[in-house]
C-alpha cells in the first residue's frame, strides 16, 4: 500500500503544522533569539556593566544543567549554556524546558525592579514568538510558559479530511496545505485560507446540489444536517472570505491586510473539521 505523502505528493503534515519536534530552522531560530538577546543585554549597558547575559547563562549552567558553580568559568570565558543544549541531541520537550527556564530567570529579575530586565523579556517574547508562528510551529509563548496551540486532534482532523473519497475536496486541501507551508520559501495564506474554505463549497455543494455555498448552508440548516449556530459561525467565515479587504476571494482593495500563519491554519483546522462533520452526517 502507497505511503500518504506518495498518494498526494506531500511530504508528511508534520512539515507544516510541526509538533512535537524542531526542525532545523526552529532550532536555528531559538539559537539566533538568544544569540540577539546576548547583543542586546550586553550593548544597553556598556561600558557600565556587561555581565548581564553571562549572569543568565551562569543560571541555566547551575539551575537548569545543575552542573556546580566553579566549573562555570574556564580558560576562555564562561561556558555559553543556551545555544549548546538547543543545538545538543536533548529532546524537542527538554529544549522548551530550557526556553521557560530563561522566562522565569528574566521575570525575576523584573519582580526585583530592574526595568531594563522587561525590554530584554519583551523582546525576547516577541521575537521568539515571530519566529515560531513563521515556521509554523505548533507553540507559543503565553505569560512565561509554551503552550501548544495546535493539538494531535486538529492534526488529524485534517488528516482525515484529506483522506476524503471526493477528489474536488481533497485538492483543495492539499493546495492549501502546500500554500500554508513553511517549506515554501514564500508561503502564500492568503491562497491557503482561499482553497480551504473552497473545499468547504464542494463538499457543501455536492451534497445539498446548490450552486452556492450560502445556499448550501442554508439547506443543510433547514434539512436538519447542521444546527443554526454552526451554520452562523460557517456563514461568516465565509463572509471573511468574501470581504473586499481581505482579498481572499475577490479583488484585494485594502493593500494594508496581511493574512497571517495562524488565520490560515485556523481556517484550514476549522474547515477539515466540517468536511469531516458532514462527511459522517451524510453517510
Amino acid at each position: 500500500m502507497s505511503k500518504f505523502s506518495e498518494r498526494y505528493d506531500y511530504a508528511t503534515l508534520s512539515l507544516v503544522l510541526i509538533r512535537e519536534s524542531m526542525t532545523d530552522e526552529i532550532i536555528n531560530a531559538i539559537c539566533t533569539t538568544y544569540d540577539l538577546l546576548a547583543q542586546k543585554m550586553v550593548k544597553n549597558t556598556y561600558p557600565y556593566r556587561s555581565d548581564f547575559y553571562e549572569e543568565l547563562e551562569k543560571h541555566l549552567w547551575c539551575y537548569f544543567c545543575n552542573n556546580r558553580l566553579g566549573d562555570f568559568y574556564h580558560d576562555r570565558g564562561f561556558h555559553i549554556v543556551a545555544t549548546k543544549y538547543i543545538k545538543s541531541d536533548n529532546p524537542w520537550y527538554k529544549k522548551i524546558d530550557l526556553i521557560e527556564e530563561t522566562l522565569s530567570y528574566l521575570f525575576n529579575e523584573i519582580k526585583k525592579g530592574d526595568s531594563s530586565y522587561y525590554d530584554w523579556y519583551q523582546f525576547f517574547v516577541n521575537y521568539l514568538n515571530n519566529e515560531f508562528k513563521r515556521l509554523n510551529f505548533a507553540y507559543r509563548i503565553v505569560g512565561n510558559r509554551i503552550e501548544e496551540i495546535t493539538s494531535e486532534q486538529e492534526i488529524q482532523s485534517i488528516e482525515e479530511a484529506l483522506l476524503n473519497p471526493l477528489e474536488g475536496i481533497r485538492i483543495h486541501l492539499q493546495a492549501a496545505l502546500k500554500h500554508v507551508s513553511a517549506a515554501q520559501e514564500k508561503p502564500d495564506y492568503r491562497a491557503s485560507i482561499k482553497e480551504s474554505i473552497s473545499a468547504v463549497g464542494v463538499c457543501c455543494r455536492i451534497i445539498t446540489g446548490e450552486k452556492t455555498l450560502g445556499k448550501a448552508l442554508n439547506k443543510l440548516e433547514k434539512n436538519g444536517i447542521i444546527i443554526p449556530s454552526l451554520k452562523t459561525a460557517f456563514d461568516k467565515l465565509y463572509v471573511y472570505t468574501n470581504d473586499e479587504t481581505t482579498g481572499i476571494r475577490h479583488e484585494l482593495l485594502d493593500p494594508k491586510y496581511t493574512p497571517t500563519a495562524d488565520e490560515a491554519i485556523f481556517m484550514l483546522i476549522s474547515c477539515s473539521a466540517f468536511i469531516n462533520y458532514l462527511t459522517k452526517k451524510k453517510t
